[in-house]
């Protein structure tokens, strides 16, 4: 299949395409705010891989198109402020991403998909996130993927006010 999407763990060269894909992305979301910085993607390995964490990128003929990750929650974090009810075995899915011309293909969802399965593999229970409240097409991914909404949350912190939906979902294998 020529549009079959290879998704593997990321590499340390992968930094500037992955830097370059979420800005692209989030641009064309409408959601890019300059100059807030994106630490976590300046050291991926040190943030995601080197924490119990993953992070994954997809690939088209070698271009990375989507991206995700997961990271472990503690109490100390700000979406823990946001989210009820936190098991010890909670990672926050962040940076899920796929370029502009790759989009509505299901890349988002594989990417999704795999970094579920992963987390289900190291034991954890339940997955969070945040979203911004203008960004329908994530909102409709984590619908469909069994997330509930538990907050929304304005911010003022930034020249424009962010307003952000907090989403959690239970992966505990009942078995």
């Amino acid at each position: 299949m020529v549009n079959k999407l290879t998704i593997r763990r990321y590499r340390p060269d992968d930094g500037p395409r992955v830097r370059d894909l979420h800005e692209t992305a989030m641009r064309d979301a409408d959601a890019y705010v300059p100059g807030v910085p994106d630490d976590d993607l300046e050291s991926v390995t040190e943030t995601f891989l080197e924490t119990g964490g993953e992070f994954l990128v997809g690939e088209l003929a070698d271009r990375i198109v989507a991206m995700g990750a997961f990271r472990p929650v503690d109490e100390s974090e700000y979406i823990a402020t946001f989210v009820p009810d936190l098991v010890d075995a909670a990672v926050e899915v962040t940076r899920l991403r796929v370029a502009p011309d790759a989009q509505r293909r299901g890349y988002g969802r594989q990417i999704y998909r795999e970094l579920e399965e992963r987390a289900r593999s190291r034991g954890v229970e339940q997955i969070v996130l945040d979203t911004r409240a203008t960004q329908t097409a994530a909102q409709g991914l984590y619908d469909a993927e069994g997330f509930d909404a538990v907050r929304r949350e304005r911010f003022d912190d930034f020249d424009d006010p962010v307003e952000l939906i907090f989403y959690r979902k239970s992966i505990a294998d009942d078995g």
